[in-house]
């Protein structure tokens, strides 16, 4: 008898046996077969295999089924339907290894197993390497803390609108999920401004009750929100490292207009342009300072803001802050901050900061 008939005869009586034992012992030899000759086959051979081992598979031990989705997990090719079967197996020791690995697995049982299965499935499908929108869409809708957190440490993960969306509205709640979306520069800006009117009106609604006096409320609740949710840290001022000598006393006989004061900034006259915002936002000049020389950009974000700058303005002076150049990073977290905080929002943290340094 020849090999191939041999191994045909092997598969039929394994097929017929009742317990398994057979089938597994096949299904183990087939498989390492299929493995070692896989460079050399082509599209038919490889769906041949498949439809023996995915046979064989049918009725095996589970043991047998996590060792068989183990082989397959890391194969660019391979049994795609016997593939298709492990990942939508209900055991999650079996469907893990095809869910995290396997670049066989169709998206549209991805989505499947994204909208029904367990919370043990969905992290398996959160561990891939790249994931359409329309998977990591739900996994924003239906992922706990550590799915969420996995989505948005991989910046190769696709979101849709409807997954920022999802996102924006559970860090309305959440300031450690806020804080990481806004280190995300991939993800949309008006989502994270989003977050803090939302977060906003949340409050509101919790302490309407409190007094009716509607701008107070409003006053505290910008404050607040400015304060927890973008940088708890914000109304820190440290000392500025550089005092002002006795000869760099400014006064402007008008105010400054904006591209005047960037041009100061620009020829590395910063003392001269602290001084020319400080008149413009109404503020002690060593308040400006300190805000400048915080550990934080959030309060001279928050200054510049208030006196109505553009972005490349509090670009400008964040690179003279830093140095003249700007960690990728910084200037993407700096962006989203920037965009978040509206100019009312700004207006009214100033007020709060100009009440306080006067008492």
């Amino acid at each position: 008898m020849s090999p191939i008939s041999s191994l045909v005869t092997d598969i039929e009586v394994a097929l017929q046996d009742a317990d398994g034992e057979r089938r597994t012992i096949l299904l183990h030899r087939i498989t390492n077969l299929f493995i070692e000759q896989l460079p050399n086959l082509n599209d038919d051979h490889v769906s041949v295999f498949d439809e023996v081992i995915r046979c064989l598979a049918a009725e095996i031990e589970l043991a047998a089924r996590i060792k068989l989705s183990e082989k397959l997990a890391d194969l660019t090719r391979g049994p795609r339907q016997t593939v298709q079967n492990l990942a939508l197996d209900e055991e999650i020791r079996v469907a893990k290894p095809i869910l995290e690995r396997s670049p066989c697995v169709d998206a549209s049982n991805l989505v499947v197993i994204a909208q029904k299965r367990p919370e043990a499935f969905l992290e398996a499908v959160s561990c891939r390497k790249r994931l359409p929108s329309q998977v990591t869409d739900i996994l924003a809708q239906r992922g706990g803390d550590a799915v969420i957190d996995r989505i948005l440490r991989n910046s190769s993960l696709e979101l849709s609108e409807l997954g920022l969306r999802a996102l924006a509205d559970r860090a309305t709640t959440d300031t450690k999920l806020y804080r990481a979306l806004k280190s995300r520069p991939d993800l949309a800006l008006r989502h994270i401004g989003a977050i803090l009117e939302a977060a906003k009106q949340k409050a509101r609604s919790k302490i309407r009750d409190l007094t009716d006096q509607i701008e107070l409320i409003d006053h505290a609740i910008d404050v607040g929100a400015a304060a927890v949710i973008i940088n708890p840290a914000i109304l820190e001022m440290a000392d500025y490292v550089k005092p002002e000598s006795a000869n760099e006393a400014y006064h402007f006989s008008r105010a400054p207009s904006e591209g005047e004061v960037v041009a100061l900034i620009n020829h590395g006259r910063i003392n001269e342009a602290i001084a020319a915002i400080a008149h413009l936002a109404g503020l002690p000049r060593e308040t400006v300072k300190h805000a400048f020389g915080s550990p934080h950009f959030d309060p001279i974000l928050f200054i510049m803001r208030a006196i109505d700058f553009q972005w490349s303005s509090f670009l400008s002076l964040l690179k003279a802050k830093n140095g003249g150049t700007l960690l990728q990073a910084l200037h993407d977290s700096a962006f989203s901050s920037f965009h978040a905080l509206s100019l009312s929002t700004a207006r009214r943290v100033m007020r709060f900061i100009s009440a306080r340094t006067a008492a």
